[in-house]
C-alpha cells in the first residue's frame, strides 16, 4: 500500500488493535472497551525547520492529555518489510507507554503564569527555516536564529515533554517579550545545565566502550590523542546535560566567555545541530574556510533536515564577550 492507505489503514484499525491488547493484558477478563468513548484524529504537526509530520492522536473521554504518535517512521518500517500487524502493535505499544507517562504529568494551566513562570523555557532555531512557525508565537531574533519559548511538561530518564508557547499564551501573561527572555533563559540554566567535553574523548569513549574502565589513565589519554592529531584540530562539544536542544547552551551567561579565558583564545564555534555545538579554538593556523566546509558537508550528509540548525560558522571574540556570523 502506498503512505496515504497506510495512514487510512492505521487511522480505521487502530482502535481495534487497542481492544485486542486491553483484552489480551486482562488476566480478570473484566475489561470493558467502549469504542464511543474514543476518537482517532489524523493530523500534520509542524516540526522545526518548517518539517511536517504525519500523526494520529487517540482522544478517550475524562483524559486530559493525549499524545501524538508520529507515522512517518513506522510507514518506513512498513516499506523495508516489517508486517503490518507488528507495526500496529508497536503502534499501539507507543500509545500505551505514553499514556502512562503522561498519567505522572501534572497539567498546569498555561494561561496562569504564576502557575508555569518556572516551566518556560527556550530553544533556539533558525530564523528562515521556521518563518511559518515563528508567525504563531512570541520569538526573540539571535544573528540568523530565533529564539522561541517553550512550556516544559517533564524532564526525566524518557526524555522531555514541551510544547511551543504561542501568542495566545503569550498574550494571557501580560509580560513584555524581554521579560519572556529573561525568564526562559534563568529557568533553562538551571533546568539544563550546560556541559562541554572533548571531542576526542567522545570518540575515545565509543570505540572503547565497554572497555574505557579497564584501560589505564596514561592507556587512554594515549589513544585520546592518537585521535585527537586524526582530526587535526582540537574540537570540543557544547550541548546540556541531556543532549537535547543543546545548541541553546550558546545563550547561557559566561560559558563562551569562560572557556575562552580558559584557552586563552577566541572561539569558531560550529553549530553541529540544534542538539549541539562545537567549539574550536581560533588558532593562527586554523582555516575557516575548512570549517565552512566541514559544516556544509555535515549538513549535506549526516544532520537530518530537522535538526538541522545553520549552514554559517560564528566567531566569538572574549575581548568584547560577542558572538557573530563568521565573515571573511
Amino acid at each position: 500500500m502506498d503512505y496515504q492507505e497506510f495512514l487510512d489503514y492505521v487511522k480505521e484499525n487502530i482502535l481495534d488493535y487497542l481492544k485486542q491488547s486491553r483484552i489480551t493484558a486482562d488476566t480478570s477478563n473484566e475489561v470493558i472497551f467502549d469504542e464511543k468513548e474514543y476518537e482517532v484524529l489524523s493530523q500534520k504537526i509542524m516540526k522545526n525547520n518548517g518539517i511536517t509530520l504525519d500523526a494520529i492522536t487517540i482522544y478517550q473521554e475524562g483524559q486530559y492529555v493525549s499524545p501524538n504518535i508520529y507515522l512517518n517512521a513506522y510507514y518506513d518500517q512498513y516499506k523495508m518489510g516489517k508486517p503490518l500487524d507488528c507495526i500496529m502493535n508497536q503502534l499501539i505499544q507507543e500509545y500505551e507507554d505514553k499514556m502512562e507517562e503522561a498519567g505522572t504529568l501534572q497539567v498546569d494551566n498555561v494561561y496562569d503564569l504564576d502557575k508555569v513562570r518556572d516551566k518556560i523555557v527556550f530553544r533556539l532555531v533558525n530564523y528562515e527555516r521556521n518563518r511559518k512557525e515563528l508567525l504563531l508565537c512570541p520569538h526573540k531574533r539571535f544573528l540568523n536564529f530565533a529564539v522561541t519559548f517553550r512550556y516544559l511538561a517533564s524532564k526525566d530518564a524518557m526524555g522531555i515533554a514541551s510544547s511551543i508557547i504561542s501568542h495566545k499564551e503569550f498574550a494571557a501573561w501580560n509580560i513584555e517579550l524581554d521579560e519572556l527572555y529573561d525568564i526562559a533563559k534563568s529557568n533553562t540554566m538551571r533546568l539544563f545545565p550546560w556541559k562541554i567535553e572533548s571531542l576526542a574523548k567522545m570518540i575515545t569513549s565509543c570505540m572503547c566502550g565497554d572497555l574505557s574502565n579497564a584501560l589505564s589513565e596514561d592507556a587512554y589519554e594515549d589513544m585520546m590523542n592518537m585521535v585527537e592529531q586524526d582530526c587535526g584540530i582540537q574540537m570540543f562539544v557544547l550541548s546540556n546535560d541531556v543532549g537535547i536542544n543543546g545548541a541553546t547552551c550558546v545563550l547561557y551567561d559566561q560559558v563562551l566567555y569562560e572557556f575562552s579565558m580558559a584557552h586563552e583564545c577566541n572561539l569558531y564555534v560550529l553549530p553541529s545541530s540544534v542538539h549541539e555545538v562545537i567549539l574550536i579554538p581560533a588558532e593562527e593556523d586554523t582555516d575557516p574556510q575548512f570549517l565552512l566546509e566541514l559544516v556544509s558537508n555535515a549538513n549535506k550528509s549526516s544532520v537530518g533536515l530537522i535538526d538541522l540548525l545553520s549552514d554559517e560558522i560564528y566567531y566569538y571574540d572574549r575581548n568584547i564577550n560577542e558572538i557573530q556570523i563568521y565573515e571573511d
